[in-house]
């Protein structure tokens, strides 16, 4: 495998850092080679929020990237970021506008959650499979349950209307029933 690479921007506050670590950390877990570079203005909440993984098989020479495979906005501050393939939050005028925030808002109560959301769905296009151990042991404790629902509800996001063909933003959204550890298969059912 050539190297992959991913850009994950926001704003500080909506879980940047979060997302991109989780996801790294998993990753290297994995026995991915993974290189994660960090850009933001720590003295500022709510400023530009950056984060380039780059991961493979092979040594990673260089955490800088000029042009990702993927891209994740979550806000509309990192000006001149580049992607193949851009996915973001609603109203960004991406690819594939998903309204994380809200979907966070509700089905888990918080619009943070929305940050799970876009990892679970991040992680749906990149090939890896949801490993509920697996993110167990990276999350933080707080909300690591409510966290692990979002990814799964992130990564089945968008399937089931894919398979259909549905263009309408309000008859897309799945409501996610999370597994229990030890629980086959995910299930879901249309909203």
């Amino acid at each position: 495998m050539s190297l992959k690479r991913i850009i994950i921007s926001g704003v500080g506050g909506q879980g940047v850092r979060i997302i991109a670590h989780t996801l790294a950390t998993f990753l290297f877990n994995l026995g991915y080679e993974v290189a994660l570079l960090y850009d933001y203005d720590s003295s500022v909440r709510g400023e530009m929020s950056a984060a380039y993984l780059t991961y493979g098989d092979e040594p990673v020479t260089s955490p800088v990237i000029e042009k990702a495979d993927i891209m994740l906005k979550l806000a509309n501050k990192a000006h001149g970021l580049v992607a193949e393939r851009t996915i973001g939050e609603e109203g960004m005028a991406v690819e594939e506008e998903i309204p994380f925030a809200k979907l966070g808002m509700r089905y888990f109560g918080r619009e943070i959650f929305g940050n799970m959301i876009a990892l679970g769905r991040m992680m749906r296009l990149i090939g890896l499979e949801v490993d509920y151990e697996a993110l167990k042991q990276i999350l933080p404790l707080s909300y690591r349950e409510e966290n692990i629902s979002a990814i799964h509800y992130g990564y089945n996001l968008l399937e089931h209307d894919l398979q259909r063909g549905t263009e309408s933003t309000e008859s897309r959204w799945i409501n996610y029933i999370a597994p229990t550890p030890g629980e086959g298969d995910l299930e879901a059912e249309v909203s």
